[in-house]
């Protein structure tokens, strides 16, 4: 019975991560996407790369400790250990993996909200470029919060190619999103046979994973730059920058909704029974 429920809410996990794909494979452009595309600068774009790439360095190098001052930690993590100590692999219970679920989404609304005020406000007062920092601060702390609900950690250099790989892939659209959404599923499938058989630490596969980092962390703040290019453009205009400030919250909803997804596809396969 354990096994044939786990099943049920394995193929209800995999409908879900394809409504995902293909709700974004096509995505439109919003009107007034269009209507201010001709007027950004070139350079906007780069400007924009480089600015998120300096946000995702910092955040890693001295960030996650400021982060972590933003919200209880401790507390999520007992609220994580209290509904830990119910899961029984011996009986695979549904209505429980629904607590570590309720517990990744509360903390999303209310990261969807900061965001909202930060972006709109500033886009009122014509603030775009330099809030991009704060967005990248409450983008990792919402994911941050995301993994601690199903029990993860996000502080090795492991998980925080993760946490960037997961990033730029909810971004993409078309066969590219398909292609890498595969291929995060099975760095999925290797960490979780990494888990259960451990190995001693590697220094060359360390290093390796510090140069992949450094690679993705391009990669995301390419694909964040290309996310927001014309909402930070927009943003900077007073008063009709509310308009541009819409889409950090935008932007946001999209990722975490990938990583409330990619974290519950780990948390199955963690706690998959025998």
């Amino acid at each position: 019975m354990s096994r044939f429920s786990w099943e049920n809410e394995w193929r209800l996990q995999e409908l879900k991560e394809e409504s995902y794909v293909v709700k974004h494979v096509m995505d439109k452009t919003a009107k007034w996407v269009k209507f201010v595309e001709k007027k950004v600068p070139e350079t906007l774009q780069n400007t924009l790369e480089a600015a998120f790439n300096k946000a995702f360095i910092a955040v890693f190098d001295r960030g996650a400790t400021l982060i972590e001052k933003t919200y209880n930690k401790e507390k999520q993590q007992n609220i994580y250990k209290e509904n830990e100590k119910l899961l029984d692999k011996e009986i695979f219970d549904a209505k429980l993996v629904k607590k570590f679920e309720r517990q990744a989404k509360c903390t999303v609304a209310k990261n969807l909200a900061i965001t909202s005020i930060e972006g709109v406000g500033m886009g009122l007062f014509g603030v775009g470029l330099p809030d991009i920092p704060v967005f990248v601060s409450v983008l990792l702390k919402s994911i941050y919060e995301i993994s601690i609900s199903y029990g993860f950690e996000y502080t090795t250099d492991r998980e925080k190619l993760f946490i960037l790989k997961m990033i730029d892939t909810s971004l993409k659209s078309g066969n590219t999103l398909r292609q890498k959404d595969t291929e995060l599923n099975n760095l999925i499938e290797q960490y979780n046979v990494e888990e259960r058989e451990p190995r001693e630490a590697d220094d060359m596969a360390e290093f390796v994973t510090e140069l992949q980092i450094v690679r993705q962390i391009d990669d995301s703040a390419k694909a964040l730059s290309r996310e927001l290019l014309y909402g930070k453009f927009v943003q900077g205009m007073s008063v009709v920058g509310v308009v541009g400030g819409t889409a950090d919250v935008t932007c946001l909803k999209r990722v975490t909704d990938y990583a409330k997804l990619k974290y519950k596809r780990r948390f199955l396969l963690r706690n998959e029974p025998c």
